[in-house]
């Protein structure tokens, strides 16, 4: 399976490359760490990882706790 991250912000990070919040991810854990760094503040602005292969929203913030 692979992951890709969604939102209804701007992804940008001051850390990871630009192609890196729109490529697919190979484990779910990669991109949720990703997710949290392209969202300027995950506490209060939704991003979510979807399962490529199944479209299932897998891990969404606020909601998950994150760190």
């Amino acid at each position: 399976m692979s992951y890709r991250i969604e939102s209804d912000f701007p992804l940008k990070s001051d850390w990871l490359p630009p192609h890196a919040l729109v490529m697919e991810h190979p484990s779910q854990a990669a991109a949720v760490a990703t997710a949290i760094e392209g969202v300027d503040d995950p506490a209060e602005q939704e991003g979510r990882v979807i399962c490529v292969g199944t479209g299932e929203v897998v891990w969404r913030s606020p909601d998950e706790e994150h760190e």
